[in-house]
């Protein structure tokens, strides 16, 4: 009995019986967590690096020009040189009046400025004002966040089969390296080519580093706490946006707050000594000595007792790639989820990038704001572990879809007809948007998770990454629209454009089927199955274990897994 169901058993079956979620995994899986601190500093950097003050056109002729005024005489100065914008309440931001020189006097011709002054209130400088990326090189801000989505884009579609080809720990290493050199020479360079190129390989590098550590955790846990498991890391990218907002605080230059915020990812390099190489891809790659000597030292750890050909792992088969990604492109059925699935990472990505970016357009104080919207990521994934199971996927990303969609659009409102008082009901809309994006985004990846079948499930989880780096760089558009056009609506439209995409993926995921409770499809016939019958699973084999002699409670570990596995593994 026991021979024959060990070789049956699959590395999740192995990893039940050893401990789901002993001291061992808790161990890795936290040092795995705080990955996602510098990737967090890194990704969203340039909501501070980036952000344009206040500004206006330097007067011409006057060296030492500043955005303060110097008294009365450089206010005059200014209302003679400097073309009022009564709509917008401010000074011109890129035309001056032309001086006439026969008169000695201003004009009322205007011509386009070539100087700027920036107010000192909040950023001593940013990358956009040593630059002067502005009017006319407005454009080259949002290629720069362009470029930082473009990098992630990049990496999606890189580092997967690095680390499937070469390991997990050692494609994790190199991106270390990358990320952690490529974000420190960021804050050296001050011409925009080099500076781009940096950011997109930094990026670039901050999917090598979530990518194959969180593959190297979840394929240590269990099945019964792969949910757990897919929260709880989302926790530790808000402590890291938490943190870079006292950093950005204290530190007000652009360069100075680069290079504080790379040097944490160098403590990464001592992953090489801790970080253990998955024992999924050893067996598959097959050094079965090695991954059975982590298996041991999990057990150990775990102060589990099982047989020896568990330990072993010489009987242990892993899930093949059957069936290829486009054979899901054939049934209509298929093909209809899969866009629908496609869909909403493409829009969870551009609401939840295109809020962040946008922080800097919404009134009131920039770190107060940036600080919220991190808290408020918090929550949302609070409640998507507390409900991802009580309430179901499809419900829980309707209405997470749809709750950011109404609020985006409900911005409208407060902006066109509310005054001066009103201002801060759309910095809340927006964040109740970012709630709803933040919490879209958790839930899509489990409900992607358990809606393609095993046989191209990784296939499918990597082409919708791809969406959603697709939805990454249209976001920095979306977001700068404030900045091309005038008027209330340079607030409004982005929100606009964010919320009625909402509304129409959160109403495309009431067409998936329900997951919640049911059996991971294996086969596309399965896949195409989800929902039509109820498939509750099985815990009935776990009661008598502490009585059983060893074998036969390794039996019971193997047959409960075995059950578990069927809703759970991958």
């Amino acid at each position: 009995m026991l021979d024959s169901t060990i070789k049956k058993m699959k590395f999740d079956d192995v990893i039940s019986a050893v401990g789901d979620f002993g001291a061992y995994q808790r161990r890795i899986y936290f040092l795995i967590c705080l990955v996602s601190v510098p990737v967090a500093f890194q990704t969203l950097v340039s909501v501070f690096t980036l952000s344009i003050p206040e500004h206006r056109c330097a007067i011409p002729e006057l060296d030492n020009d500043t955005y303060a005024s110097q008294g009365p005489w450089h206010a005059d100065l200014i209302n003679q040189s400097i073309p009022w914008l009564s709509q917008k309440n401010m000074y011109s931001q890129c035309e001056v009046f032309v001086k006439d020189v026969t008169q000695r006097d201003w004009s009322n011709m205007t011509t386009k400025c070539d100087k700027w002054v920036y107010s000192k209130e909040i950023f001593t400088s940013t990358f956009v004002t040593e630059l002067n990326l502005v009017c006319d090189d407005l454009i080259y801000k949002t290629y720069a966040n362009m470029a930082l989505m473009a990098g992630l884009l990049g990496g999606s579609l890189t580092w997967g089969s690095l680390s499937d080809r070469f390991g997990r720990k050692k494609v994790f290493m190199l991106s270390v390296v990358g990320q952690f050199s490529c974000s420190l020479s960021t804050g050296f360079v001050h011409w925009y080519l080099p500076f781009i190129i940096l950011r997109f390989f930094t990026t670039f590098c901050d999917v090598g580093m979530v990518m194959t550590s969180f593959i190297i955790g979840v394929e240590l846990v269990g099945p019964t706490k792969r949910k757990f498991a897919g929260i709880v890391v989302n926790f530790f990218w808000c402590l890291g946006l938490i943190l870079m907002t006292g950093v950005s605080y204290g530190i007000r230059t652009w360069n100075h707050l680069q290079i504080a915020l790379s040097c944490p990812t160098i403590l990464l390099l001592s992953y090489s000594v801790f970080l253990p190489e998955s024992p999924r891809w050893l067996i598959n790659a097959g050094r079965v000595k090695e991954a059975a000597a982590i298996v041991r030292r999990l057990a150990k750890e775990n102060g589990v007792t099982v047989s020896e050909k568990i330990l072993s792992l010489q009987e242990v088969k892993l899930e093949s790639n059957g069936e290829k990604i486009w054979h899901i492109f054939i049934d209509r059925t298929l093909l209809f989820r899969c866009l629908a699935i496609f869909i909403n990472w493409c829009v969870a990505s551009v609401v939840f990038y295109g809020l962040s970016l946008n922080i800097g357009n919404l009134t009131g104080n920039l770190y107060l704001n940036f600080f919220l919207f991190a808290l408020v990521e918090v929550a949302a994934y609070f409640v998507c572990l507390v409900f991802l199971d009580s309430f179901g996927r499809r419900r829980l990303q309707c209405c997470s879809m749809l709750l950011g969609g109404v609020a985006c659009l409900l911005s409208l409102f407060p902006v066109m007809y509310g005054g001066e008082g009103e201002t801060w009901l759309t910095v809340a809309l927006s964040m109740i948007g970012k709630f709803g994006a933040s919490a879209a985004f958790a839930v899509i990846y489990f409900y992607t998770v358990e809606l393609f079948p095993t046989v191209i499930r990784n296939s499918g989880l990597g082409l919708s990454s791809v969406m959603a780096r697709i939805g990454g760089i249209l976001a920095p558009y979306i977001a700068d629209l404030g900045h091309v056009i005038s008027g209330d609506m340079a607030v409004v439209l982005p929100l606009l454009i964010f919320g009625g995409a909402s509304i129409i993926a959160g109403l495309l995921a009431l067409l998936l089927p329900e997951t919640a409770n049911q059996t991971l499809p294996d086969t596309l016939k399965d896949a195409k199955n989800l929902g039509k019958q109820s498939q509750p699973k099985n815990k009935s084999e776990e009661m008598n274990m502490m009585e059983d002699t060893d074998d036969q409670r390794d039996v019971h570990i193997l047959m409960a897994a075995v059950n578990e596995n069927k809703k759970f593994t991958e």
